[in-house]
């Protein structure tokens, strides 16, 4: 028998219907909870969650357990899993802290890739005036959840821009992993969201920096908007 006859390739053990399966559900669970469907310390049945989605238990057993990895959901002995609660003051001033370590760490290596981040750092800040605009023309008592997610998701692409150009993976992996705790401080405070105006001009002097070449004070452009952020998310919060 030839070496190449003796090792047969080896055949997935899982139907790949089955992983698209727990990705769509995946997919689905993380939209609600995004969409705040649920609310923050809600319990999570695997049971109900199955029946409302029409699958069976398993895919969203799988799907919890990733979404755990997020920090939107959390699993309690004997309680099983439940919605995360928003971010006390403490883990709102960790999250920034990581924020500004990790993306002005990026932009340094960005800053020396010029090409393209002004036009699309403009684009994406015009895009976020609009979703600001649009946002602030629903009255502040019949805002849901849901329609800020637009202004959020047009916030985090001017910072994910400046990621991409850094052209790092595992920057790149680091800040997904931060996305979903960024969202949950958004979660947090979004009821009182009143800063779009200040986080605007912000974005604002970061993308007046690079369009200038200035890159020194790009850096503090946005060390100074992610500073800022944290004040303004702690503001009303007690350092619990």
């Amino acid at each position: 028998m030839s070496r190449s006859a003796a090792k047969e390739p080896l055949l997935p053990t899982t139907p790949l219907t089955r992983k698209a399966l727990r990705d769509s559900v995946y997919d689905r669970i993380l939209e609600m909870l995004l969409d705040g469907t649920f609310a923050p310390d809600r319990s999570l049945s695997i049971d109900a969650l199955a029946r409302q989605l029409m699958v069976s238990p398993t895919p969203v057993r799988e799907a919890l357990v990733h979404l755990e990895r997020t920090g939107l959901v959390s699993r309690h002995a004997l309680r099983g899993y439940r919605v995360a609660p928003p971010l006390n003051a403490h883990q709102i001033h960790d999250l920034c802290e990581a924020r500004l370590i990790l993306e002005v760490g990026a932009l340094d290596t960005a800053l020396w890739r010029l090409e393209g981040l002004s036009t699309e750092l403009q684009d994406a800040h015009e895009h976020h005036m609009r979703t600001a605009e649009r946002l602030m023309q629903i009255p502040r008592d019949h805002r849901q959840l849901s329609d800020f997610r637009p202004y959020f998701e047009a916030d985090w692409s001017f910072h994910w821009i400046l990621m991409q150009h850094a052209h790092n993976d595992y920057l790149l992996q680091m800040a997904e992993s931060l996305g979903s705790h960024v969202h949950r401080l958004r979660q947090s405070v979004a009821s009182g969201l009143t800063d779009a105006s200040l986080a605007l001009a912000e974005h604002g002097e970061v993308l007046a920096a690079v369009q200038r070449g200035d890159l020194e004070g790009t850096r503090e452009a946005l060390r100074q908007h992610l500073q800022e952020v944290e004040r303004r998310s702690t503001a009303d919060i007690g350092m619990t």
